[in-house]
């Protein structure tokens, strides 16, 4: 990483995305160690039951990679291939925030955690650009 790349911009961008990445990486964390206290929180109302768990496990896995894969495009390909990145995985929040609106759950939750996610990872890649 070229650090006389970086504007202001780009330094605050970068800043977000490893919040986010930290953040992600937290929660895939939390739902290899204790995935039915981290799923209540995802934003559904239904009950989990143990028919789910091996659902639970797959996610934390994943959430890990995906931030990671953040974590390594801004270290080792710059600001503009993490910027990229960050605009695809900001797909998956808004898909978790409308698969909570379609199945009926936590509207809060949804907004709130989900797409405001999404929207500081488009902001971290706006910046990151620049």
């Amino acid at each position: 990483m070229d650090l006389a790349q970086f504007t202001p911009a780009t330094w605050i961008g970068a800043s977000l995305a490893l919040v986010v990445a930290a953040g992600i990486i937290w929660v895939g964390i939390s739902y290899i160690v204790s995935p039915t206290a981290t799923s209540q929180g995802f934003g559904f109302t239904t009950e989990i039951t143990p028919e789910v768990t091996p659902w639970q496990h797959i996610k934390g896995p994943r959430d890990i990679v995906s931030g990671l894969v953040v974590v390594a495009m801004l270290v080792f390909f710059g600001p503009a291939a993490a910027a990229v990145i960050l605009l695809v995985e900001a797909l998956i929040p808004i898909g978790d925030a409308l698969m909570i609106f379609r199945n009926h759950g936590r509207p809060a939750v949804a907004l709130g955690v989900h797409a405001s996610t999404a929207t500081v990872m488009i902001v971290a890649a706006v910046l990151l650009f620049f």
